[in-house]
């Protein structure tokens, strides 16, 4: 019996230390990180994701949201002297002149492909319409994306005066940021670029190219775990070390995005990038949470012609980022919602209601229930027709009124056939 007692406890810790390993499976030297799903916006790990940090040009992301949700592409955009001195000590910067014009794409390209300060300011500017209504914009935008820890100060993340100490966020909110942006086909199309190219203008007379500032894209940091590196910003200040938010993809299209923040040197934040990436695509995978026409309820339907009970259907597959091991999908709740008074006809495939899967709180999936057959409506009982006669200016009455003066006429003849009887009785006396 004890061995049996100590056995128990023994597998109980085990466990406990299993369980432990699952929950923090990575070593990542960094202040803050988190990685998500792309499309749910899923949790797969996290590490003080709520810790206010600052985020230096990962700021930009918000800056191109606001940019991209406010202007043309094709807008023309000019430099001003403010733009240009708000580059701040050892920014980033692509050597931009006061006077200088560029439409809104290739500021955009120059910002999120290699991070160039003065183009954050040249679109605060330009959009604004003046820079601090631009950073009102920003801290509004965020806020609608949920991202209650929050505050810019600022459009490009310096953070080397008094004021720009106040310019935090965290590596949850910037999650829900790159989320949202990566959902603009324009941003996205951007992000995903090795270098670009910015074409001449009234300032330069020829083109010239930009390389990346992100690393991730190069073979080094390759991985057979994702074929393809979708994003999406850097970012290093003194005071915010090393910073990266980056996405990528693999086969099944399954792309997640992951958010690390103040790592302490350079090479580590892209190995540390690529070892939180890859720990996604090696744990979890897009999984079936149910399969088109897979039966979910049934309703019974009022005014049906006949079985008046319906089967309830999935309109289509639902696939979503799931664990590996089935275990960990316990969590998963299904909210089911159907319309109510359903009532024939019903066509097949028609829609009824909803069902929704949820994990830890979190959407991770929705789709349609259908009707599997066509219903009829119950044909009603004829009622046999009133035979309604009228008398107004029709036959009947013709026919009445014929008959009434043949028995008026008939009595009267016989009441006066009967007088001239007796009369005649009378003299015969």
């Amino acid at each position: 019996m004890k061995k049996l007692f100590i056995g128990i406890i023994m597998f109980t810790i085990l466990n406990m230390n299993i369980n432990t390993a699952k929950a923090e499976p990575l070593n990542i030297d960094a202040k803050a990180y988190i990685l998500i799903d792309s499309k749910t916006g899923q949790v797969i790990s996290e590490y003080n994701a709520d810790q206010k940090l600052y985020p230096a040009s990962t700021t930009k992301i918000m800056t191109a949201i606001i940019g991209i949700e406010n202007a043309d592409p094709e807008q023309l955009m000019t430099v001003s002297q403010y733009a240009i001195n708000n580059i701040g000590p050892g920014g980033m910067n692509i050597g931009l002149l006061p006077g200088e014009q560029l439409k809104f794409k290739d500021v955009l390209n120059a910002l999120l492909v290699r991070s160039a300060n003065e183009t954050a300011y040249v679109i605060a500017e330009n959009v604004g319409p003046t820079p601090e209504a631009f950073f009102a914009k920003m801290n509004q935008r965020a806020k609608e994306l949920a991202c209650t820890n929050t505050n810019f100060v600022n459009p490009c993340g310096m953070d080397t005066d008094e004021a720009s100490q106040n310019h935090l966020t965290t590596a949850r909110d910037l999650s829900l940021m790159a989320k949202h942006a990566m959902t603009l086909p324009l941003f996205k199309e951007i992000v995903k670029k090795t270098s670009c190219t910015i074409p001449p203008t009234n300032m330069h007379n020829e083109a010239y190219t930009l390389p990346s500032t992100n690393k991730l894209f190069y073979g080094k940091y390759s991985s057979k775990y994702y074929n393809e590196v979708t994003g999406i910003k850097t970012g290093y200040t003194v005071r915010a070390s090393f910073n990266l938010v980056s996405s990528a993809k693999n086969e099944e299209g399954m792309e997640l995005i992951s958010v690390i923040l103040g790592c302490p040197n350079s090479e580590g934040i892209y190995q540390s990038s690529k070892d939180l990436l890859e720990y996604g695509f090696k744990n979890y995978s897009m999984q079936n949470l149910i399969a088109a026409n897979s039966f979910v309820t049934s309703v019974r339907v009022a005014d049906a012609s006949y079985n008046p009970n319906l089967n309830i259907v999935a309109a289509e597959d639902l696939k979503c980022i799931l664990p590996n091991e089935p275990t960990n999908q316990a969590d998963i709740s299904e909210d089911i919602k159907i319309n109510k008074n359903i009532t024939a006809p019903i066509k097949e495939g028609a829609v009824l209601g909803s069902i929704e899967y949820k994990q830890a709180g979190i959407s991770i999936g929705k789709v349609n229930l259908v009707a599997s057959r066509n219903v009829e409506r119950i044909l009603a009982t004829p009622t046999p027709p009133r035979i309604i006669t009228s008398f107004g200016n029709s036959i009947y009455k013709k026919v009445l009124l014929t008959i009434f003066a043949v028995i008026i006429g008939f009595l009267a003849l016989r009441t006066i056939l009967r007088k001239i009887s007796r009369n005649r009785r009378l003299n015969r006396f």
